[in-house]
């Protein structure tokens, strides 16, 4: 039986069906890199306001290895973080700004092959007393904690978006959270060597990044 559309009982319920929307503000990629930057500015406040922040960090005169990292953590992240923004986003490539991100946080695993091969080269070993087990954990659960303030807003963020890959989307918000999460721990960080950034922040990384990637598509799905 076809529907009269000039029914009034049809009308007045596309009438109530109509008045129920309401606007929704559209989705804008520079709101999602607000955000992210505002909880690695609130993950500083706490790792400083809790444990503190370098003397030299304070003193605006960070050491050159501080300068180091924190340039590496910060440009790849963010490159990452506008690669998750773009995932969550129809339409929008992703592709250029994940590879970009990847090559910038690459250098650390990188700096790692370097030190072992220049110590064999110059015949020695390289030191790496500064990976006590309480040293190491500390920095593992610091950074775990400030990824996951920072992970939990992008995921809030995407939400309102529609990403099709949830994979993808997961994995690209678990490195730029953990990128950026280990940046505001490394302003705290006492280390002054090269052996303990190539080996205990990729590995803090990857275990952030994968159980932010293994929660966040939960949370994406409706």
């Amino acid at each position: 039986m076809a529907l009269d559309p000039d029914d009034p009982s049809i009308a007045q319920t596309i009438e109530a069906l109509v008045g129920d929307l309401q606007p929704v503000v559209p989705l804008r990629l520079w709101r999602g890199m607000a955000t992210g930057l505002g909880l690695t500015a609130l993950a500083i406040g706490g790792v400083w306001l809790t444990f503190g922040l370098r003397p030299d960090v304070i003193a605006l005169h960070p050491a050159p290895i501080v300068i180091a990292r924190g340039a590496v953590l910060l440009a790849g992240s963010l490159a990452l973080l506008v690669a998750a923004l773009r995932a969550a986003l129809p339409g929008r490539a992703d592709q250029g700004a994940t590879a970009l991100g990847t090559l910038i946080l690459g250098i650390l695993p990188v700096g790692l092959m370097g030190l072992l091969l220049d110590g064999i080269v110059a015949g020695r070993r390289p030191s790496f007393a500064e990976l006590t087990l309480f040293d190491t954990l500390r920095c593992w659960g610091i950074a775990l904690a400030t990824s996951l303030l920072v992970g939990t807003g992008l995921v809030l963020w995407m939400r309102r978006a529609a990403p099709t890959d949830l994979a993808r989307a997961g994995w690209l918000t678990g490195w730029a959270a953990a990128g950026l999460g280990t940046f505001a721990y490394s302003l705290f960080c006492p280390s002054q060597t090269m052996a303990f950034v190539t080996t205990a922040y990729p590995a803090a990384m990857l275990l952030m990044a994968t159980v932010i990637r293994f929660v966040t598509p939960r949370l994406l799905r409706w």
